[in-house]
């Protein structure tokens, strides 16, 4: 079931006055709380909606009516939201309402007090007054400090009710809840002295929002009071439902900004020895806020969650969702919400915004919009207007303000299988709805930093766009150099889009003596190419696949015949080839994707394209340099791993190529026919150069196999031991059906020919005391271990793909005498492999307990430092002596460090090692205790 909130359509709750001055008049909106003796303050359904130059007026959303309505003087301005508070009295029936309004008549400040006592006969008491504030900045807000005793605001005032007045510069005025007489004033100096840069001059308060002081510590410090440990005056006499303010500040220059987020408590007054020198407020926190380097010049919105820790900021067209549980908050997600001017928290997976035509609700979590439906309220109102005020869970109501309307706007939950209504932000109904963003949001970025990365912009569209005309621009520009011939033009063009350095060389046309002038020399040009595979900077495929449909071309002339090849290289003598053998980027799919239209269906199997590209390569390069280039840097399966070392083992003469003839024998031909006739002379000097040319490719023949016989195969042997390696991380499975596939059983058995000859070469099959080579020559290092592994399970997974009936009872592949010899082979294998077994279990009887205890001494205990390069000596009686202890007994390790009480870790001293090892010892000993 999907999980995205459903959106009603908006109905008008209530019609508001119009302000006194319509062109200069706004409404402010605030949530009204209420508590009750010992219990802490919770949000009633009710908002407190102020109008300049009219009222204050409270509405209850749930029944739709006023409450009550307060007059302000015609020339009042609201400076910032309504706080409003109903509380109970201990006892008694009494309830009393008390609503606090900082305002501007001409150039004063002013804090307005109403107050609505209701006795148990419910009679309504009501009561106003006001108090002139300091010249100074604006008030930004008002919070009531209401007293943990079960008395306070309700008729019988306590000492520590009050009325904190916040102004922009970071002022902050004390005020007495009941009688608005100022009790203190705390400087600015206060919050930004510690703050680097920081001056009177700059310092701005932009958000200050009151909240319960446990509800802080669970939410930002996640349950840990350790955050004021620093102020055990404030951690012993301030209650847990005590308040505090959370302050955003900000200061500096418009282009580099810096913003903090304070956390402040008041002093009780009566826990000061000196009197009024300990009243005032005191920082509990103060951490920095990213601040990016581009600030947009519209006021920010924000909107604190403490429950999940997090401080929502909408700031112009960008949101922002820090998460203050960390050490230093970080944004977690940023989305460009283009048109909104409002938005409200549903629940930490929804968000609620606004737009002059539409109400959209959006997952800040995965960045997507869930659901989008626009406004309709039948009346003639103009959504740019509107401003989310507030968002009820229990009822499922948002409420804004449209125009002069008071608007609700209904949200239905998802119902889960619980039947219990709840946001669910699930990543499934996120998918294909994400919000596009210009830019990744960093660390650098986050802190006023610039980084310059690749990968710090999104990747751009392939199928619209400026990036489709630009690469249909490059496109036609690219096949107009191929389609002229201008292959050097081509290569430097790509090279371009590869990353590749190009430099200009001069060279002499062919036939022409090298030193010769530069004016008769042609320029070329020559890619540069990086020190190791890792430095090839990262391409776009589509330029990859561009490539390899350029340089390679499927021959479709004679589709039937096996011995004409299918892909054909265009470019064989081009650097286009080499970047792309060599960056890895020649792997099956590319090749697929850059063929695919010219492929048929029954030759898109991987075995036949992998052929058709290896045998394109040994063509290219006949010393199969670029062969061995394409196994090491190209991520290769195992069909393509074992056609690549079948080429080689052809080049080699392991196995029959079969598109080379046998080999022919020298003969002396009789030439008394040839004499007679006139023709005869001119067929022996053919017959001469023949034999001449082949007994030139026999001395290559030659050359090749004393070179592997030498054991020097050169690149041919590193292109070999390369795919090896790689095979022998293939999955055996695969490669069992590979070799099924591509090779035949002549083929198989060549391979299990060619790595037993490997396990030879490496001393492998020879006994232990032999003299081998690396003995005789110390320049030759023996293989490494894990060798031996590796051409043993070659060799299992060989044996398994050929089978038993493969081995006994196949005549194509053994027969005649060569069957007998075969078994009678196998046989003296199998008996060698038996008694190398039986020497293993011999020398394991023999060194195994030894093994063991020096496994058992190395062991290192908590807190031991152990030099593994440093062998462990063993003594007994005479220093001079090694030898295994009587029994084969390891004592315990006394570690160098102990744990203490209360957990700490102390370096244990040489007397009580002394004291531990000698409790060791067996009585009657003499075995010599060494610290």
């Amino acid at each position: 079931m999907a999980s995205h909130f459903q959106i009603q359509k908006p109905y008008v709750l209530a019609t508001l006055p119009r302000p006194f001055d319509p062109t200069t008049g706004r409404y402010v909106v605030s949530e009204v709380y209420g508590c009750a003796p010992g219990s802490k303050k919770r949000k009633r359904h009710e908002l407190a909606v102020g109008i300049d130059g009219e009222a204050i007026n409270i509405y209850n959303v749930s029944s739709a009516r006023l409450v009550t309505s307060y007059p302000v003087p015609p020339q009042s301005l609201f400076s910032c939201p309504i706080a409003s508070i109903r509380r109970k009295v201990e006892e008694t029936q009494e309830t009393s309402r008390y609503t606090f309004a900082a305002t501007k008549e001409s150039h004063q400040h002013k804090i307005i007090q109403f107050k609505d006592h209701v006795d148990v006969s419910d009679n309504t008491h009501s009561t106003t007054r006001s108090t002139l504030l300091d010249p100074g900045q604006p008030v930004i807000c008002v919070a009531p400090i209401i007293a943990p005793a079960a008395q306070g605001l309700a008729g019988h005032q306590t000492s520590d009710d009050g009325l904190l007045v916040v102004r922009t510069d970071g002022k902050v005025t004390y005020l007495d809840a009941e009688t608005l007489q100022k009790k203190w004033d705390s400087s600015p100096a206060s919050l930004y002295q510690e703050l680097p840069g920081a001056s009177n001059a700059d310092f701005r308060i932009d958000f200050c929002f009151p909240v319960p002081l446990s509800d802080l510590i669970h939410g930002i410090f996640k349950g840990d009071g350790g955050a004021l440990s620093v102020f055990p005056d404030i951690k012993q006499n301030v209650s847990a439902d005590a308040e505090v303010l959370v302050l955003i500040s900000s200061h500096g220059s418009s282009r580099q900004q810096s913003r903090h987020l304070h956390i402040v408590a008041v002093l009780p007054s009566s826990q000061s020895s000196t009197g009024a020198q300990r009243q005032g407020i005191v920082q509990l926190h103060a951490i920095p806020i990213p601040s990016f380097v581009k600030e947009e010049a519209s006021a920010a919105s924000y909107r604190l969650d403490l429950r999940s820790g997090s401080l929502l900021e909408l700031r112009g067209s960008t949101f922002n969702m820090y998460d203050l549980t960390t050490s230093l908050p970080k944004v977690t997600s940023t989305m460009e919400l283009m048109g909104t001017t409002s938005f409200l928290r549903l629940s930490k997976s929804s968000l609620l915004c606004t737009t002059p035509t539409h109400l959209s609700i959006y997952n800040p979590v995965y960045r997507s919009l869930q659901n989008s439906v626009p406004v309709d309220l039948d009346t003639d109102t103009d959504l740019a207007t509107c401003f989310l005020a507030a968002y009820f869970s229990r009822l499922e109501l948002a409420v804004a303000i449209v125009d002069t309307n008071l608007v609700a706007i209904q949200l239905e939950a998802p119902i889960l299988r619980t039947r219990k209504r709840r946001a669910e932000g699930l990543l499934i109904d996120s998918i294909g709805r994400g919000v596009q963003l210009t830019k990744r949001p960093s660390v650098r970025d986050t802190y006023g930093e610039t980084e310059t990365s690749i990968f710090s912009n999104y990747l751009p569209g392939s199928i619209r766009g400026e990036y489709w005309e630009s690469w249909k621009i490059d496109e036609a520009k690219a096949d107009a150099l191929l389609n002229a011939n201008d292959i050097r033009g081509l290569e430097k063009l790509l090279a371009q889009k590869f990353g590749i350095q190009v430099q200009n060389e001069a060279r002499a046309p062919s036939g022409t003596n090298e030193e010769e002038p530069a004016s008769s020399r042609t320029n070329t040009t020559s890619w540069t190419w990086p020190k190791t595979r890792a430095g090839y900077p990262p391409a776009d495929r589509r330029w990859i696949l561009y490539a390899i449909s350029r340089a390679f071309q499927w021959n479709d002339a004679f589709p039937d015949d096996p011995t004409i090849p299918r892909l054909i290289c265009q470019l064989p003598q081009s650097d286009i080839v080499n970047y792309l053998v060599d960056a890895g980027h020649l792997t099956l799919s590319n090749v697929k994707s850059a063929l695919r239209r010219q492929l048929r269906d029954d030759e898109k199997a991987d075995s036949f394209l992998a052929e058709q590209i290896v045998l394109r390569l040994a063509d290219v390069d006949p010393s199969l340099e670029l062969l061995v280039a394409y196994i090491s840097a190209t991520n290769l399966g195992a069909v393509e791993l074992l056609l690549a070392v079948r080429t080689i083992m052809r080049s080699l003469e392991l196995v029959q190529d079969p598109k080379k003839p046998p080999p022919k024998l020298l003969t002396n031909g009789s030439t008394d026919e040839a004499g007679v006739n006139g023709e005869g002379e001119a067929e022996a000097e053919a017959d001469c150069q023949n034999i001449g040319m082949e007994l030139d490719d026999l001395e290559d023949e030659i050359q090749k196999t004393v070179t592997y016989l030498n054991e020097d195969a050169g690149i041919r042997g590193n292109g070999l031991s390369v795919a090896f390696a790689k095979l022998g991380n293939c999955p055996g499975i695969s490669m069992i059906k590979s070799l099924r596939v591509t090779f035949k059983p002549e083929e198989i058995l060549s391979l299990i020919y060619l790595l037993r000859v490997e396990l030879v070469r490496g001393a492998w099959t020879s006994r232990y005391l032999d003299t081998t080579d690396f003995e005789r020559d110390s320049t030759l290092d023996a293989p490494p271990d894990g060798i031996v592994k590796l051409l043993a399970d070659l060799l299992g997974r060989c044996v398994d793909s050929i089978g038993p009936g493969g081995w006994l009872l196949n005549d194509a592949v053994l027969s005649g005498d060569e069957t007998g010899d075969f078994i009678a082979s196998l046989k003296l294998e199998v008996s060698a492999a038996l008694e190398g077994l039986e020497d293993v279990v011999y020398l394991r009887g023999i060194v195994g307990e030894a093994v063991k205890y020096c496994e058992a001494a190395k062991k290192p205990e908590m807190g031991d430092v152990v030099d593994k390069t440093k062998p462990i000596l063993l003594h007994i009686k005479d220093s001079t002596a090694q030898a295994l202890p009587l029994g084969l007994k390891t004592k315990d390790r006394i570690s160098s460090q102990k744990i203490v009480s209360g957990g700490e870790i102390m370096e244990r001293s040489q007397r009580e090692t002394g004291h531990l090892r000698s409790q060791q010892v067996g009585h009657y000993s003499l075995e010599r205790i060494a610290i």
